[in-house]
């Protein structure tokens, strides 16, 4: 089979522009994390609780405290056994003494108290997030029973913040189909200036939405046009490497997605409003990708894929030039004899997918492919958006998981040496799925004890150490599975199933409200 490899190798020298190109591409970890977790805090659920007037009236009861109110008019959640979020009790708003359990209720029984759902509002905790999409109450209206998912009996109601993450999970995987096929056919480059332009414009709209249908539509159309940029970038530096390169660049592209995490963490901090983040990410993501599209030349394996060696050749002088090389005549001409003896001319003329699917046992490979991503999706974002119900916090949460995908991409540069890659991805999906339906069970039996909450949380971390190992090496073999005239629509493929995945996941994240033990178990299966 045609391969550009010893051109690659000869025009090397010294690696200095490789290695800034791997530099540079690898930072798309940094759009993808940044576009696929910002709803950790942008659609954050603070705590909240009913509004109880008057008595949540500071300047009439200035000596009513938090808790005061707490414990006085709102019942404990049967599941969450924490204050509910959605009911308080009912109480006679004449009462002159708020210690009067017989004038507030009628009855000194807790027992015997009715409650009412929250009639005038809600107050949430604004210690950690300013404003989410979730606290935008008046004008989006994203609490109680607008948060409930029925999983079983789809209804206007249940569906909304379940459906909005799942819809810019949609988005991608429109994107990824897109992606590698537009990628694959006008070239890597190309798609990545259009797609920078046209995402960052779409993302910047987003913060300025009205109301929760414009912000899930804009998210779906942003997923669209941002992940042919990642596609095209990631394929794009992988084909500008020496092979032997190419397991550590491909991992190191889901270990900056770990960094980033910690990253968006201080962004976070910084824009505790959800628009201000939304506006900061998207500029932080996509302007320097705007840049970058305009200063790389086109990918050499992709030119002469498609028949256009005199311009392959060029860029390869100007390559071997900026690392203080020569391109050798008699490997290239070497080359171009192989490239005519192998049929990669027709093949060009092909359509990446038909070609992909002419043998049965590529057909069986990218099939069997592309479950293994959707499995691996489901599991591995299910625990990105779960780090707001652990225990802990969603800053140390989401700062800790950003470390453990750092980690386990490092660890995995030595892995996939020493086991392969198959070894290593059934290996770490079994260690997901088992920690996660224990991080519950111990979760469950501990009854709030500060011990039993610290082991859940570290058995939750383990979790996610071990789904982004997988992640990242799927990553990778997928890329060195397939050739390069059908490499950007094998990996568009095998991340449309990663989307059907991950398009359930924010639905089992929130069935834990209801049915705690359930999302493990969904992923242990």
């Amino acid at each position: 089979m045609f391969s550009l490899d010893n051109v690659i190798e000869n025009i090397v020298g010294n690696g200095r522009y490789q290695i800034f190109i791997c530099l540079c591409f690898s930072a798309l970890g940094m759009v993808s994390c940044y576009m696929n977790t910002a709803s950790v805090f942008i659609a954050a659920m603070p705590d909240s609780r009913c509004r109880i007037e008057p008595y949540d009236n500071i300047t009439a009861y200035p000596n009513i405290t938090e808790t005061d109110i707490t414990e006085l008019f709102i019942p404990l959640n049967d599941i969450t056994k924490k204050p509910d979020r959605c009911q308080r009790y009912a109480f006679n708003t004449s009462c002159k003494d708020i210690q009067d359990s017989n004038c507030l209720f009628g009855t000194n029984n807790v027992s015997g108290m009715r409650t009412v759902q929250c009639d005038v509002g809600y107050v949430f905790d604004r210690s950690s997030l300013e404003e989410t999409i979730v606290t935008e109450v008046y004008a989006w209206d994203l609490v109680c029973d607008k948060v409930g998912i029925s999983f079983f009996a789809l209804n206007y109601a249940g569906l909304l913040v379940g459906s909005i993450t799942s819809l810019n999970y949609a988005g991608l995987l429109v994107g990824s189909i897109m992606g590698g096929l537009v990628a694959d056919r006008f070239g890597r480059t190309a798609v990545l200036r259009v797609s920078s332009i046209l995402a960052l414009i779409v993302t910047c709209c987003i913060s300025f939405s009205p109301n929760v249908y414009v912000y899930a539509g804009l998210r779906f159309v942003a997923a669209i046009t941002y992940f042919p940029m990642i596609e095209s970038g990631f394929v794009y530096m992988i084909e500008l490497s020496r092979k032997r390169w190419r397991t550590a660049l491909g991992l190191s592209y889901n270990a900056i997605f770990g960094l980033s995490s910690m990253t968006f963490t201080v962004l976070a901090l910084i824009w505790r409003h959800w628009r201000s983040l939304q506006i900061a990410k998207s500029v932080i993501a996509f302007v320097p990708f705007i840049i970058l599209g305009w200063l790389v030349p086109e990918s050499p394996r992709w030119l002469f894929a498609h028949n256009k060696q005199a311009q392959s050749k060029q860029v390869c002088e100007v390559i071997a030039k900026r690392n203080k090389t020569q391109l050798s005549e008699e490997v290239w001409q070497d080359t171009v004899d192989e490239f005519k003896k192998s049929e990669n001319v027709k093949e060009s003329k092909e359509s990446p997918l038909r070609a992909m699917c002419r043998l049965p046992c590529t057909r069986f490979l990218i099939l069997c492919n592309m479950f293994v991503w959707m499995v691996t999706s489901m599991v591995y974002f299910g625990l990105v958006l779960n780090v707001g119900n652990l225990p802990g916090g969603v800053y140390l949460n989401n700062t800790l998981g950003g470390l453990m995908e750092f980690a386990a991409c490092v660890l995995a540069i030595f892995a996939t040496k020493k086991v392969g890659f198959s070894k290593c991805t059934s290996a770490s999906l079994y260690t997901a799925s088992l920690t996660c339906l224990l991080s519950t069970v111990v979760l469950q039996l501990g009854n709030g004890q500060q011990v039993f909450e610290t082991l859940s949380m570290v058995l939750a971390m383990i979790g996610r150490f071990a789904a982004s190992m997988s992640f990242g090496v799927i990553y990778v073999h997928t890329v060195e599975m397939f050739p390069t005239v059908g490499r950007s629509t094998a990996l568009g493929l095998s991340s449309m199933s990663a989307r059907i995945g991950s398009i359930f996941s924010p639905f089992t994240i929130q069935l834990h409200s209801t049915i705690p033990w359930l999302t493990p178990v969904i992923y242990f299966n």
